[in-house]
């Protein structure tokens, strides 16, 4: 359709898949049955000022809502009258101040004509709006999004408006550096077509710079137009040469003394890295297992690494690090574990306990949001605090254990780290490896002794403390081994992390212990 001042607009997204919310979060979706001007404006001052760092939402005129679904099919709304509604919509968009217009697209959704109004984040945030919009009073008031209702925001809501509008997203940022040319109009034609975007449709017949403008890529004045940092990581045959390090690193490290080790590198997009990534983990380190227990009719089944979990916690890597910290995303991979680590940890809003019980909602403000609404058109990534639960689950399912989440004390790096399945620790490193408990009759020992013993063992990695008992020989952990353990600790010899039973420890130092 055209837009006010000439230019062709599309949604960036599937009509079909954003009505039926399978991949906007319905908290940024608002139905309406037909226009209501005071409704309609306060939830458009609300999207534009973005309180939970969504990057807006969209209102859908023409589809009634029950219970927060839409009902469809939709009512739609009336083809005849739409260009007189666009009007009505403009003029009431003077009463959000500072002004703010959203995007509007004319949509058929099962044979019904929708007007879609697309609210992006807005720049000049915060905005208000008048409480009443027939009237003339100059009564306005804060508007904002608390999950999926638009409510006034008053005391602490509006400190937090204020204070979350004084930063912008660095995805969302524009990179002074570099040029509209640095973006590829076929990347981007290429992820329309993926989404099944309508804009798909529209744009071999658009410039580069119109197809970038209506996917929000670019910004600055009219006269010189750059591309937000989104642009460059997601759709530019450049990426590194603006982030050297946005990439990910996959060691495979069979053997703790680093023999045979495999390294790899994924460059490019954010999007093609963690898919390259993924296809590799999956092709080159995931396998299964399938045996039949004694007396079973049923075989049991299980992967040493569950893909689902690996995929979200490497989706959420690439959507939650900060691409100005000049680190890579790494993935290690050996016999006991798998360890995804990147950079910076956990926000500090986010306290010990909350980790510990694996409740991670934040205080609000996401880091990249725009990467990851473009990750999740992909599926690439569940939606907001659906992704660990989902690897959890994941892993209970395939009969692992739950992920251990480790902090430096600083957070400036967060490791997550998946235990390799109970069935293949047995396989791989006492077969394998030969590194079987067998070699360490239980017998008496000093405290010096002990924790000699123990030094060893940690050479081969992070154990807990039963697994370190058990490679020594013993049924359980003894008050001598406990004490031995709690001393090196103190001696800043070995380190702890995680909490309650994921508690494991490791060498402060593993390679000098090694030399």
């Amino acid at each position: 359709m055209i837009q006010p001042g000439g230019e062709i607009m599309a949604l960036p997204i599937d009509i079909n898949a954003l009505v039926s919310g399978r991949r906007v979060e319905s908290s940024r979706i608002e139905y309406k049955a037909s226009w209501n001007p005071e409704s309609c404006i306060h939830t458009l001052c609300a999207f534009a000022n973005d309180l939970e760092n969504q990057d807006g939402g969209y209102i859908i005129l023409g589809v009634e809502e029950k219970d927060g679904r839409p009902v469809l099919p939709p009512k739609g709304v009336d083809p005849n009258g739409i260009d007189a509604l666009q009007k009505e919509i403009l003029q009431y968009c003077h009463f959000i101040d500072p002004f703010y217009s959203p995007r509007i697209e004319i949509c058929e959704c099962e044979g019904r004509t929708l007007l879609v109004l697309w609210a992006m984040a807005g720049t000049s945030r915060p905005y208000s709006a008048s409480r009443n919009v027939f009237s003339n009073q100059q009564n306005k008031a804060y508007y904002v999004r608390i999950g999926s209702s638009t409510v006034v925001a008053e005391s602490e809501l509006l400190k937090q408006l204020y204070d979350n509008s004084s930063r912008l997203s660095f995805d969302d940022r524009i990179n002074p550096h570099a040029d509209v040319s640095d973006l590829n109009a076929s990347l981007m034609i290429e992820h329309l077509k993926a989404v099944e975007s309508n804009l798909y449709q529209l744009a071999s017949a658009m410039t580069l710079e119109e197809i970038a403008e209506n996917m929000n890529l670019l910004g600055g004045p009219e006269e010189m137009r750059m591309p937000k940092n989104v642009g460059l990581l997601m759709f530019s045959r450049k990426t590194q040469k603006y982030f050297p390090e946005a990439v990910i690193e996959v060691v495979n490290k069979p053997d703790p003394t680093g023999e045979n080790m495999i390294e790899r590198t994924f460059r490019g997009t954010l999007q093609d890295q963690l898919q390259d990534a993924l296809e590799y983990i999956s092709n080159s380190i995931l396998c299964e297992k399938i045996t039949k227990p004694e007396g079973s009719l049923t075989s049991k089944r299980c992967w040493n690494y569950p893909y689902r979990a690996v995929k979200e916690i490497l989706a959420n890597a690439v959507y939650h690090r900060d691409y100005q910290i000049s680190e890579p995303i790494t993935v290690t991979c050996t016999p006991q574990f798998m360890e995804i680590r990147s950079f910076p940890g956990f926000d500090w809003s986010i306290t010990d306990q909350m980790i510990e019980k694996m409740n991670f909602k934040s205080n609000g403000y996401y880091r990249n949001r725009r990467i990851g609404n473009f990750l999740k058109e992909l599926q690439l990534t569940e939606g907001r605090n659906t992704g660990i639960p989902m690897t959890i689950r994941a892993l209970l399912e395939n009969g692992s254990q739950k992920p251990v989440f480790i902090n430096d004390y600083q957070r400036r790096s967060l490791t997550v780290r998946i235990p390799v399945h109970r069935d293949f620790i047995v396989y791989e490193i006492r077969n394998s490896f030969d590194w079987s408990v067998s070699d360490n009759k239980a017998k008496y020992r000093t405290k010096n002794e002990l924790q000699s013993d123990i030094l060893k063992e940690l050479k081969y990695g992070d154990f807990s403390a039963r697994e370190l008992s058990r490679r020594l020989g013993y049924s359980g952990v003894s008050t001598s081994f406990n004490n031995a353990l709690s001393s090196l600790i103190q001696d800043g010899v070995v380190t702890q992390s995680g909490n309650g039973r994921a508690t494991v420890y490791g060498l402060v130092d593993r390679n000098s212990n090694e030399q």
